[in-house]
C-alpha cells in the first residue's frame, strides 16, 4: 500500500538524507514545482511461439518492484551570493549516489548510501537509493562560482541495500544505520 498523500500548505521543504552517514541531509531551498512517482508492474508474454493467437495475449505476473521518485530541486543563492551553499548541496546529492565506503574490508558497505526522503505529511518517508543526479548551473558570480543550481534527482525505492560479491553472488545484508528520517 502506497504512504503517498497530497501536499498538504505548510508541510515543510523535501529533504534527501543518507540514513548510512547521520548529517548527510541535503534540505531543499524551495519546495519542487512538482513531484513525480511511478510504480511499475512487470509482465512478460508467456511462449506462445508458432502458434496461432486465437485465445488472445496470455500475460504472466513476474514479481513487483518498488516505486520509482523523480524530482528537480532548485538551489538558489544568487541574493546572497554564497555560491559555497549551492556546491555543497549538490556535492552532498552526488556523495549520496557515490559509493558509501569504497575501501572498506566489509561488502555490505562498499554500495551507494541507502537514503531517505522525507517532506511533511507529503511523503512521512521513502526509503531509497539515488538512482542518478543531473545538474545544470544556470548562474554564475563573477568569479565563476556556481550560485544557482537545478539538480534532478532520480530515486528508486528501497528497503536495504547490499554490494555485489566479488564472487558474482549477492552480498550482505544492506541498510545499516539510523533507518530513519534524516534530521
Amino acid at each position: 500500500m502506497s504512504n503517498f498523500q497530497h501536499p498538504q500548505k505548510g508541510a515543510g521543504t523535501i529533504s534527501i538524507g543518507s540514513t548510512d552517514e547521520k548529517g548527510l541531509t541535503v534540505n531543499a531551498q524551495y519546495n519542487p514545482k512538482e513531484l513525480q512517482v511511478d510504480r511499475t508492474v512487470p509482465w512478460t508474454k508467456t511462449n506462445q511461439a508458432n502458434q496461432s493467437n486465437k485465445n488472445g495475449i496470455n500475460l504472466e505476473f513476474t514479481g513487483a518492484d518498488g516505486r520509482s521518485m523523480s524530482v528537480e530541486l532548485l538551489f538558489d543563492e544568487y541574493e546572497t551570493g554564497n555560491s559555497s551553499k549551492v556546491a555543497k548541496s549538490v556535492d552532498d546529492l552526488n556523495t549520496m549516489a557515490s559509493v558509501w565506503k569504497p575501501d572498506s574490508q566489509k561488502e555490505e558497505e562498499r554500495r551507494p548510501h541507502l537514503c531517505v526522503v522525507t517532506w511533511g505529511a507529503t511523503i512521512p518517508t521513502f526509503k531509497c537509493v539515488i538512482e542518478s543526479v543531473s545538474t545544470k548551473y544556470t548562474m554564475f558570480s563573477p568569479a565563476g562560482d556556481p550560485l544557482r543550481a537545478t539538480c534532478t534527482v532520480k530515486l528508486k525505492e528501497a528497503d536495504s541495500v547490499t554490494g555485489k560479491s566479488s564472487s558474482g553472488g549477492s552480498g550482505g545484508a544492506g541498510g545499516a544505520g539510523g533507518g530513519g528520517a534524516p534530521k
